[in-house]
């Protein structure tokens, strides 16, 4: 049987969700759309006049060598991150489901620095 929540009034729900909303919107789609009009603008050091270039700074960044030069780097170091985490991950995972004596002492070993590192840094 499924369970179902039924509220007596129509607002409730929307009651409850907006607080969620409001931080969505706040700190997620606000600073996005700033960021969004922000790269169409073009302003001084000191942000005292702005001028709009529309999409001239992503054709003046895809035409950097320099940038093109990190855009690669940075996906190259990621590719390497996740594949070296990810087949380090899978093969501890393969070696503590092999192991049969002092599975507990290696399974526990395994989480150790997950369930210490949070108590570690409160007290630093």
């Amino acid at each position: 049987m499924e369970k179902r929540v039924v509220f007596r009034s129509s607002w409730l729900p929307w009651a409850l969700l907006a607080p969620q909303l409001a931080v969505v919107l706040v700190f997620f789609f606000w600073p996005a759309g700033q960021a969004l009009l922000q790269s169409v603008q073009q302003s001084d050091a000191f942000g005292t006049s702005v001028d709009w270039v529309g999409l001239e700074n992503f054709a003046n960044l895809w035409n950097d060598p320099t940038y093109l030069a990190s855009f690669v780097t940075t996906a190259v170091f990621s590719s390497c991150v996740a594949v070296i985490g990810i087949g380090l991950s899978l093969l501890l995972a393969v070696f503590a489901d092999r192991v049969s004596r002092g599975a507990l002492a290696y399974r526990t070993l395994l989480v150790w620095p997950y369930a210490v590192a949070p108590a570690v840094a409160g007290v630093l």
